[in-house]
């Protein structure tokens, strides 16, 4: 109703990354291949990383990179239910999610202020925008009409076939070997996960505003 579009793909395997503009990624891009990564050559080369660590009944984890584009201008609340906060407090709550960032999220530690913050501008259309969009599309909490690009981190599968020591209810050293099928990388089907998780938290935020502001008219 609102016509934000959420598209979410991945970035990065193990140390196998893609480079992808999340101002263009498309969806068909993203379901181009299995491994759900919108970048052909890197996409190869995570399945090849992903099948030659299944056949050593071993796992990965890596990166999802999501992008909400077309999102209006202030969603959210300025302290106990800013955006980014609720955002994280959805993805983080994913099965094996150990990580959240939004924007330059930890870069911007790299960065001065000056570096970092977003400069204003009025475009042809009169909207007012932002050059960089390192603050990921919120500031102070509220969306500001730019992208909002956020990033989950998710650990390894942690059942895998090889041995591992561990200790039985008993308490004694014994080994563990998991046995049947388990994902090698839980990466391609986060996508969907993470995608929905956001969708979830701006129709929220959405309706709020809506009571307030009687934004979708």
């Amino acid at each position: 109703m609102a016509g934000v579009e959420i598209i979410g793909y991945v970035k990065r395997i193990k140390d196998v990354e893609a480079d992808i503009d999340p101002d263009r990624v498309t969806l068909a891009k993203v379901e181009a291949n299995m491994v759900r990564c919108p970048h052909t050559e890197v996409a190869a080369q995570m399945i090849d990383l992903i099948d030659q660590t299944r056949q050593d009944a071993n796992s990965l984890g890596g990166v999802v990179e999501c992008v909400a584009r077309k999102v209006p201008k202030g969603l959210g609340m300025p302290v106990f239910d800013k955006l980014e906060a609720e955002l994280a407090k959805a993805v983080m709550s994913l099965p094996a999610c150990k990580g959240f960032e939004i924007g330059s999220g930890f870069a911007g530690t790299l960065m001065t202020g000056q570096e970092h913050n977003d400069e204003f501008y009025t475009d042809d259309q009169g909207r007012i925008r932002t050059v960089t969009n390192r603050s990921g599309g919120i500031q102070g909490g509220i969306s500001n009409g730019e992208n909002i690009v956020l990033r989950a981190a998710f650990k390894p599968t942690a059942t895998i076939g090889k041995s591992q020591k561990t200790v039985n209810q008993a308490g004694e050293a014994t080994t563990l070997a998991a046995k049947g099928r388990h994902d090698p990388c839980v990466l391609p089907r986060a996508v969907p996960m993470v995608e929905a998780m956001v969708a979830l938290v701006l129709c929220d935020h959405l309706l709020r505003h809506h009571a307030q502001c009687q934004l979708l008219g």
